[in-house]
């Protein structure tokens, strides 16, 4: 049997012995090492994910050694999608946008499984220099490899004769913050909107420049002097959020929305006809930004802890929750069930 940590009821977790994982072709059992917590993992514990169901053990951004297979032995981070690989953003090589979407930590058991089973495709070598408990910040770090990568001009060296892009990222949490670490190392100028004094002092420890937290759009009128910034993103969901994205961006900008909202909001589609702006969403990664995310944690780690709030046991992960709640810290790493 696998001793886990389970989340047995909406708020209430408990241990569990899980089967022992059965591999299916292509498949090796991975023993999870560590796992971070983020919003979603909120979302799963309060009960209002739409796909979760209980019990489950949570635990998406998952350090791992695979027991078995080529790998066995080796510090892996795992892919927790898991694609259909049929619909038509599969087959046009957008499995992150699958239409049949699964992942593990969610829709089946997660790291706090201990042990499971996993495509030895969805494996990803860490590359040395990353300890184990620091390499789930991968996992986020490749969502903003991924949102940074699709707005133009911003991935690439900056055009001669162009000055820095400006970059506005609204909400300073973990994934805003490395949206903003990828924008700055991408050649732009990045401004933090962000109004929770705790994460403002994070932002400001990683060297952003921060928009005054009670009107963050009129400042940075002010700052540019009108100019505003060529692209907003969205990492906060909130509603007044969305229903002022178009005040950052000048005319032709780029919103792109990268937290995700759990139903309609508002949006001002006047300002985007007006302004002529383009709205893009942006949704999880592709393997590539995997491999891109573990490199650039590689290279930036000293630069990125302070993302890094603390490892805590598996079994103090109500605590690790609350705490994130309250918000207290920024990425909560648990060790998994030995």
């Amino acid at each position: 049997m696998n001793r886990a940590m389970v989340l047995v009821e909406r708020e209430r977790f408990g241990w569990a012995d899980l089967p022992d994982p059965e591999p299916a072709a292509g498949e090796v059992v991975v023993r999870a090492l560590f796992t971070g917590l983020c919003g979603t993992d909120l979302h799963i514990v309060e009960g209002s994910h739409p796909r979760a169901r209980f019990p489950l053990a949570i635990g998406h951004e998952i350090a791992a050694r695979p027991e078995t297979g080529p790998l066995a032995g080796r510090l892996v981070l795992v892919d927790p999608l898991l694609p259909c690989g049929e619909c038509a953003a599969c087959l046009a090589g957008a499995s992150n946008a699958c239409a049949r979407l699964r992942l593990i930590g969610i829709d089946r058991d997660g790291a706090l499984a201990g042990r499971f089973a996993v495509a030895e495709s969805r494996l990803h070598v860490v590359p040395d220099g990353i300890p184990p408990e620091a390499a789930p910040l991968a996992e986020p770090l490749a969502v903003a490899v991924h949102a940074v990568g699709r707005v133009p001009d911003l991935a690439g060296q900056p055009k001669p004769g162009v000055g820095a892009r400006l970059v506005v990222v609204v909400g300073a949490g973990p994934v805003g913050l490395l949206i903003g670490h990828v924008a700055r190392r991408a050649g732009g100028r990045v401004l933090i909107a962000e109004q929770a004094p705790e994460r403002r002092t994070v932002a400001a420890t990683l060297g952003f420049e921060l928009l005054d937290p009670d009107s963050p759009a009129e400042n940075l009128e002010s700052i540019t002097s009108g100019a505003l910034a060529d692209v907003v993103f969205d990492a906060a969901a909130a509603a007044p959020v969305a229903a002022s994205l178009h005040r950052f961006v000048h005319s032709t900008g780029v919103v792109a929305v990268v937290g995700a909202y759990g139903g309609l909001v508002p949006l001002d589609l006047q300002a985007v006809m007006f302004k002529e702006l383009t709205i893009r969403g942006h949704r999880t990664y592709l393997p590539a930004d995997i491999d891109a995310g573990l490199e650039l944690l590689r290279a930036d780690l000293p630069a990125l802890k302070p993302l890094l709030s603390g490892v805590v046991p598996a079994a103090d992960v109500a605590d690790a929750i609350g705490a994130m709640r309250r918000g207290e810290g920024m990425k909560f790493v648990l060790e998994c069930p030995a």
